[in-house]
């Protein structure tokens, strides 16, 4: 699983590559010199579509195929504004063995029509609709070239319910695109910005990472947010990406990684917590992962089972060969429960049930 950025015109590339995002999408026919001497990479060409202009729009994708090739980097087709399908299948069906030998990935992304600033679904605009499509024309092409590019935004925007989006795209979902809005506009900007009020995110990030994680999602994280670098100052945009990356090692860890932390057959999962923390983690992982026995610091609930399962003393941890011991936290108060289990000399893991709600 990698992470990257969209580049847009007056970027620090510099600052940015150095705070860490060093993959880097860019628009066709972008300049890629600067990128690179910068320290960027080029991990994927954006192709816009234009359901108006076939003859340019076919010349266009034969030319970012060629420099996705040149660059080992993949395609985004972006779908905005094309309201039909067929015109990518005809464009498939024109470079069928060029696609083919060149093995370049082609990943289509989710979209809508725009009319007088009114947002419509269009052919490219749901999770069936791409599934369909994305057979369609690897079957077309007689290769697995194509895939689903989500963007959380765009999904966001027509109210589409984006962790359907993708359990239904499942495996087939090679590229995410990162960014936030309020549900009316595309403003293309930070994830965690809008609320609905009281406090509520307007995008559902927490379990839309963590069902990406389920699905076993392992392509690339790509913030595009053209939205914050256009309107932020050039000295800001290191910090920006420094903070992005940090969200992004964030997931990777609070998140991605806690299935390889569980999967330790030699030793016994304890949690420290028996309450509705607990409960979450039994409803994500308890028949896959179930714990040996509970821990909680009430007294009365010692000897006591839940899910079926032993509550007991913190002390019985130290019962438990360091070894043998797989203790995660599963209570809000984890500060106050970490210090506890330092004073004890217990390694510990903290479980989030924020992804998995």
């Amino acid at each position: 699983m990698e992470s990257g950025i969209v580049y847009v015109d007056g970027m620090d590339i510099q600052g940015v590559t150095e705070a860490g995002l060093k993959k880097i999408e860019v628009k066709y026919p972008g300049d890629t010199s600067d990128i690179e001497k910068n320290g960027g990479s080029i991990a994927g060409i954006i192709v816009t579509l234009s359901e108006f202009f076939i003859e340019m729009a076919s010349e266009k994708l034969k030319k970012a195929l060629d420099l996705a090739k040149n660059k080992s980097a993949y395609i985004v087709i972006e779908t905005e504004n094309v309201k039909n399908a067929s015109l990518l299948e005809k464009l498939a069906d024109e470079w069928r063995e060029c696609i083919r030998s060149s093995q370049v990935k082609i990943y289509i992304e989710n979209g809508y029509t725009n009319e007088n600033g009114r947002f419509y679904h269009n052919d490219y605009s749901d999770g069936p609709r791409l599934i369909q499509l994305v057979d369609k024309l690897n079957l077309l092409v007689a290769a697995d070239s194509f895939g689903i590019c989500i963007n959380v935004g765009h999904a966001n925007l027509l109210g589409i319910n984006v962790r359907d989006m993708v359990r239904v795209c499942g495996k087939k979902t090679g590229i995410v695109h990162i960014n936030d809005n309020d549900g009316n506009s595309d403003y293309h900007q930070m994830p965690y910005t809008f609320t609905t009020g009281r406090g509520v995110l307007s995008t559902d990030w927490g379990n839309i990472i963590g069902d990406l994680s389920k699905v076993g999602f392992c392509g690339s994280f790509i913030f595009d947010m053209k939205g914050t670098f256009t309107r932020t100052p050039r000295e800001l945009h290191k910090v920006m990406a420094e903070l992005l990356v940090s969200m992004y090692k964030e997931w990777q860890e609070s998140c991605f990684k806690t299935e390889e932390y569980l999967a330790f057959p030699d030793k016994k999962i304890i949690l420290f917590g028996a309450g509705r923390m607990a409960l979450n983690y039994m409803q994500a992982w308890g028949d896959k992962y179930p714990p040996s026995f509970l821990v909680d610091n009430n007294s009365e609930l010692w000897g006591q089972t839940r899910w079926g399962i032993p509550i007991k003393s913190p002390d019985d941890i130290l019962l438990v060969p360091e070894n043998q011991r797989n203790v995660w936290i599963c209570n809000m108060y984890y500060d106050a429960i970490g210090a506890q289990l330092d004073n004890m000399g217990i390694e510990y893991r903290c479980y989030w049930d924020h992804y998995y709600m």
